[in-house]
């Protein structure tokens, strides 16, 4: 089946991304618990981060149809779950705490993901990942379920599958449409929702999950109010703002307008998704990683800083 291939180590100081990256400033716009991975990245190539969170994540207001999946899956009835993000397997840990279950799948049940970074935390939890598709592939909807019908859909014997496919309620279909095109038997459910920061308190997504990015220290990355974010556009106060997800993106248009080109922020997309939605809302220079992780944002920002620079 699929593999993984992770993204490299970062560059040692002085070379490659950390010599473009050297005393620059990032925008991330996620919370601090949440973002310690990618800050420490970004610091091992010198560079500093301003955190600005402004989405998050709440549980759906009725959970019944989330509940009677999730039982449905803990009690064998499908053959497949297919994980999207880190924030699905929150959810679903949190919903099976909360109906005196943990999240044990049956010995039966085979399960796939779209990114390295959900298959890390999802492994953490003691899920196996069977399919999963490469960087070169496209850790994608598309690259998945590329994977899928060269792999799972294409074995001897292959009968259409059960498959349950838990994701945020702005998830694209192309996941959806893609496997039942394939022949699948596909139900989605709506595990989280995408809000505005910060979540009502008893919706918010809280579970500790195993792997997680890492909360980041108090110093080690400088906090910014949503209201003076397009301030700091303005005033160039940051070099690049790095985008994680299409919500994201629209957000951040909201309050601060597109960016790229004359500016000389660059936009940092973590894949083409987010890339997408980045040029529909008018943004220029778009640097678009090669993987959805801290290291290769990091790559693509140092790979569009170096094609801006004049020549030497």
């Amino acid at each position: 089946m699929g593999s993984s291939v992770g993204a490299g180590a970062a560059d040692a100081p002085g070379s490659g991304a950390s010599a473009a990256l050297s005393g620059r400033t990032a925008l991330l716009m996620r919370s601090p618990d949440r973002a310690g991975r990618t800050v420490e990245v970004l610091a091992r190539h010198g560079a500093a981060t301003v955190l600005c969170p402004l989405i998050d994540f709440e549980l759906p207001a009725d959970t019944a149809a989330l509940d009677a999946a999730l039982l449905a899956l803990l009690d064998g009835g499908y053959d497949w779950m297919i994980l999207t993000s880190i924030t699905t397997i929150r959810a679903l840990k949190q919903r099976a705490r909360a109906l005196g279950r943990g999240l044990h799948l049956p010995a039966g049940t085979r399960i796939g993901a779209v990114g390295d970074a959900t298959a890390r935390a999802a492994r953490a939890e003691g899920m196996d990942i069977e399919l999963l598709p490469t960087p070169e592939r496209g850790q994608s909807a598309e690259g998945l379920v590329s994977l899928w019908r060269e792999t799972v859909a294409a074995g001897p014997g292959h009968t259409p599958a059960r498959i349950l496919l838990p994701q945020a309620d702005l998830a694209s279909a192309t996941l959806a449409t893609g496997l039942q095109r394939a022949g699948e038997s596909t139900d989605v459910v709506v595990a989280y929702r995408t809000v505005d920061a910060p979540a009502r308190p008893g919706r918010r997504l809280t579970e500790p999950l195993a792997v997680a990015d890492g909360t980041v220290p108090e110093n080690d990355a400088a906090r910014l109010a949503a209201a003076d974010l397009p301030g700091l556009v303005r005033a160039g106060g940051v070099d690049a703002v790095l985008f994680t997800s299409p919500s994201i993106a629209h957000r951040f248009t909201d309050l601060a307008g597109p960016i790229g080109g004359a500016d000389g922020i660059v936009p940092v997309a973590i894949g083409q998704p987010t890339a997408a939605a980045l040029r529909e809302l008018g943004h220029r220079g778009i640097a678009v990683a090669a993987a959805p992780t801290p290291e290769a944002m990091a790559e693509a920002w140092a790979a569009a800083r170096a094609d801006a620079a004049p020549p030497g």
